[in-house]
């Protein structure tokens, strides 16, 4: 489908190189129902250097079920301007560059939604442990929002956020993040830049903060996700693992279950 953009947000500092934008799209009067955890795929214009058309890139929603807005037939993604490649050279990423260039009222092609294995749980007062880094905090974020729009319905469980970035300039929604209340979600930043701090990384909380995420473990309405670079994936494990072992358990048989059970999510690229 076609969608219209209605906001375009720069939501890191803009003295950083972190480049990441906060992209509002309108769908008019198509529906186009969406779960928080799913991604949309956009088609950007063009042809690629074989002189064809150029394939969808996928983008995960960072906004909730029932829109960026509430009762609006819109979504958010969370894009960042790729202008190198993860070894540090030179390139040009032909879809966020599009993205993060859109202005008011462009036009977007869309298809998806995509995604089931990263859903939201659905049942009342399931916690959930979020654990991310840069744009990986965009279904971190439709998580979130769907809990706080029905922080009175005493269907939420806990939450508890390990998010990661260099520096807080480079930490996308750090204000609007800051605002909610502690009682609502337990906050943990990993700066690895900061000047004059030592260097944190989100498995350091994670292994800080053992008391609490065993305690959230112990519950089996508890669910992990963790979304960010592929490479945070085995440095999650280790840190889950050593929280694990200090209580004495085995992490073995918490890790099958976690699995097996359906609340051990990862989405890493």
């Amino acid at each position: 489908t076609t969608a219209t953009v209605v906001g375009n947000y720069r939501v890191t500092g803009a003295d950083t190189d972190s480049d990441i934008h906060h992209i509002v799209l309108d769908f008019g009067e198509l529906p186009f129902p969406v779960l928080e955890g799913q991604s949309i795929g956009i088609l950007p214009p063009g042809l690629d250097a074989q002189g064809r058309p150029h394939h969808a890139r996928q983008y995960s929603l960072a906004s909730p079920r029932d829109g960026e807005r509430a009762g609006y037939n819109n979504l958010s993604l969370t894009v960042k301007r790729v202008t190198e490649d993860h070894a540090g050279a030179a390139a040009h990423g032909v879809c966020s560059n599009y993205l993060c260039d859109l202005v008011k009222n462009d036009k977007v092609q869309v298809i998806g939604p995509f995604g089931h294995t990263f859903l939201m749980p659905n049942h009342p007062r399931a916690n959930l442990i979020m654990i991310c880094t840069g744009t990986g905090s965009a279904p971190m974020r439709a998580m979130t929002e769907r809990c706080r729009r029905r922080i009175d319905s005493g269907d939420n469980g806990k939450l508890m956020l390990f998010f990661g970035a260099r520096t807080e300039r480079e930490l996308p929604y750090f204000g609007p993040l800051m605002k909610l209340p502690p009682d609502f979600i337990d906050i943990n930043l990993a700066l690895s830049r900061e000047a004059g701090q030592p260097k944190r990384y989100v498995q350091d909380l994670i292994r800080d903060r053992a008391v609490k995420v065993r305690e959230l473990l112990a519950d089996r309405n508890t669910c992990i996700y963790v979304c960010g670079l592929k490479g945070m994936e085995s440095g999650v494990l280790d840190a889950l693992r050593d929280v694990t072992v200090q209580s004495g358990q085995d992490w073995s048989i918490l890790h099958d279950a976690l699995r097996r059970e359906g609340r051990l999510h990862f989405e890493t690229y």
